[in-house]
């Protein structure tokens, strides 16, 4: 076993002490990545309760999401997606997995790719950074779903629009935890205890 591994046990207390939103964004971030094995992505297919499996689908979900020149139809690339400066969204990214104290010492997609933004992503929500995840939120991540949303023909790829949908779902979802926390903060903060209930 190398240092990187951890045996099955230690692994399971671990997950059992991270969040549900973490928990789907670090499944978000190895369905999205295209550097993420097959076996992996299926399972986070599985664990994200999408429809049928990802094997069904993955000619579709490759040629829209990850392939094409100059550019796939729908890029997993938010920069891309959105017609923005690459740069300046790529440091917006960066600067968060910097906060979060995010390193990788693997071969990397650039953080605005949603594989990597995910995996930022879910740290912020674990970490419970309610300014991180709006901003992350608001600045890119809704907008790419709904740019997605637009362009997908839900009709001819239903279960890649079950996936966009449950996606949405998520994103909520971890929006509902960013105002529970923001909210407990202002709170501690009007009586004076500085202390937030979890």
């Amino acid at each position: 076993m190398s240092e990187a591994q951890l045996p099955i046990d230690e692994a399971s207390a671990i997950i059992e002490q991270l969040k549900p939103e973490t928990l789907n964004f670090l499944a978000w971030s190895a369905l999205w990545s295209s550097l993420t094995e097959d076996e992996l992505r299926e399972a986070a297919w599985q664990a994200l309760e999408l429809p049928g499996t990802l094997a069904e689908v993955n000619a579709a979900y490759w040629s829209l999401f990850h392939a094409g020149i100059p550019q796939p139809p729908i890029p997993a690339l938010v920069h891309a997606m959105l017609n923005l400066d690459g740069a300046g969204v790529r440091e917006d990214w960066m600067r968060a997995a910097t906060y979060l104290d995010l390193t990788w010492s693997h071969a990397r997609l650039p953080p605005d790719q949603l594989g990597p933004a995910c995996e930022i992503f879910a740290m912020a929500c674990e970490r419970e950074e309610p300014v991180i995840i709006d901003t992350l939120v608001e600045r890119y991540l809704l907008p790419w779903l709904d740019q997605a949303q637009k362009l997908l023909n839900a009709n001819e790829q239903p279960a890649l629009a079950t996936m966009l949908a449950r996606f949405r779902t998520h994103i909520d979802e971890a929006r509902a935890l960013s105002a529970r926390v923001a909210r407990a903060l202002r709170a501690a903060q009007a009586d004076g205890s500085g202390t937030v209930p979890h």
